[in-house]
């Protein structure tokens, strides 16, 4: 049986995260073999900034996405036995500064913006370096708002994040969807009572303990052609 569409007008509020769903984390890639890293360390170095940043969660004892990235990517140089420096663990933390858009993600704002939807950034990172994102990829213009658990005291994909979010943003919950390319946010959405939908382009697929999403698709613009325009 075929997934009934939700209708436009049961979405007020659009909630996009931001590394790795609007922005490709490619640039990284670069710096890393600049400093004699593989590219592939990326993706360990991030997935240890999460995990790393949701224990601090656990423990009560908020420490924010910039302090977390730089003591995890130090992890990875003496790992690797490769020779760093402060100068060298700014530079490519810096990096995050030039990341790019992905292609789908101004169409997909175009569109919603078109609707009339609320649009906002929610991110584990800063709100000065997401919008800083968002004026380099001439996206600005398009996002109404943007948040992050450095305000909340807390990592996503903790409930009270979507729901101050929301709440912030004077939408109820169950009216507004949660756009990402992780499953753990996903799963913290949907906990929260939002709407949800996966972008599958990053993970590939779904953790089976997790909570399904509304929607699925492999770019943001397959989200939003489910949505009932």
């Amino acid at each position: 049986m075929q997934k009934k569409k939700t209708k436009t007008n049961e979405i007020d509020l659009v909630i996009f995260d931001v590394n790795q769903t609007m922005f490709s984390l490619n640039a990284l890639n670069i710096k890393f073999k600049e400093f004699g890293l593989k590219h592939s360390l990326v993706n360990s170095w991030f997935l240890s900034v999460l995990k790393e940043g949701f224990s601090s969660s656990l423990s009560q004892q908020f420490v924010n996405f910039k302090t977390v990235g730089k003591n995890e990517l130090t992890k990875i140089f003496l790992q690797n036995n490769s020779p760093y420096n402060n100068k060298i663990i700014n530079s490519i933390f810096d990096e995050f500064a030039n990341l790019k858009v992905h292609p789908d993600i101004k169409t997909s704002l175009k569109c919603l913006k078109k609707k009339k939807i609320k649009i906002v950034t929610l991110t584990n990172g800063s709100v000065s370096n997401t919008k800083l994102l968002l004026k380099k990829n001439n996206i600005s213009n398009f996002i109404d708002r943007c948040f992050s658990i450095n305000s909340f005291k807390i990592w996503k994909p903790a409930r009270e994040v979507y729901l101050k979010t929301c709440e912030k943003m004077k939408i109820k919950p169950e009216r507004a969807l949660m756009v990402a390319a992780h499953g753990w946010d996903i799963n913290g959405a949907k906990l929260a009572g939002l709407k949800t939908a996966y972008i599958t382009r990053y993970e590939k697929k779904l953790s089976d303990f997790y909570y399904r999403p509304d929607y699925v698709g492999k770019d943001s613009r397959e989200i939003i052609k489910k949505l009932d325009f």
